[in-house]
C-alpha cells in the first residue's frame, strides 16, 4: 500500500511541476508538460518504490 502512495505522490509532483513550467507558454503547453511530468513521475516513483521498499 505504501508503494501506491509513493507513486501517487510522485505523479502529482511531476504533473504539478510540468504544469507550472509549461503554463508560462500557454494552456496547451502546460497540459503537455503536465502529462510529460506525470509520466516521468510515474516512472521515477515506481523505480524508487521498487528499490527502497
Amino acid at each position: 500500500m505504501l508503494r501506491y502512495l509513493i507513486v501517487v505522490i510522485a505523479v502529482s509532483a511531476g504533473s504539478s511541476l510540468g504544469w507550472l513550467l509549461g503554463s508560462r507558454f500557454g494552456f496547451f503547453a502546460g497540459y503537455l508538460l503536465a502529462v510529460l511530468g506525470a509520466s516521468i513521475g510515474l516512472y521515477l516513483g515506481r523505480q524508487y518504490a521498487r528499490q527502497h521498499l
